[in-house]
């Protein structure tokens, strides 16, 4: 299919912005893939709640790599290496937000590409220090007994 010919599906961030791309891009994701699939409409709109703009612009770039025929796997690796290529420390959000938005949207190669990101930063570390590097309070005493009772069954 010629790019002047491609169908073109239209994506809504959570704050409005607008993204049109290509039907082979979208496809990337399993989730945009069934909710075409369930569309008959030419001119399809799919409002994702849940993602920002700058994360589906994230999202986006990485789709378009991976969509690309002509791209060897082995180009794509190389590629994937350098998209995530930042401090996780200082940008943990970005990378929890990339993690939680390729799981909704089902984009199997950059949900293990984050995580893995994520696995890597804390490779070695104590809980205690996982929880320093991530900003993660622990729980008040009676917190944790709450939790401990309302999940009593995964302790059986």
């Amino acid at each position: 299919m010629s790019k002047a010919s491609a169908k073109m599906i239209t994506l809504k961030s959570s704050d409005e912005q607008i993204f049109v791309i290509e039907e082979t891009v979208a496809l990337q994701s399993k989730t945009l893939e069934h909710m075409i699939a369930d569309n008959d409409n030419e001119n399809i709109v799919i409002p994702l709640t849940t993602i920002t703009r700058s994360i589906l612009a994230k999202v986006i770039e990485y789709c378009n790599k991976h969509a690309e025929a002509e791209t060897s796997d082995e180009e794509k690796k190389i590629w994937d290496a350098e998209f995530l290529n930042f401090d996780v420390l200082t940008n943990s959000q970005l990378v929890f937000d990339m993690i939680l938005a390729a799981n909704f949207l089902n984009i199997q190669g950059l949900l293990d590409l984050a995580s893995q990101k994520v696995a890597e930063v804390i490779y070695g570390k104590t809980p205690e220090e996982i929880r320093r590097t991530f900003n993660v309070q622990n729980f008040r005493p009676e917190e944790e007994e709450e939790v401990l009772r309302e999940n009593q069954w995964a302790f059986e």
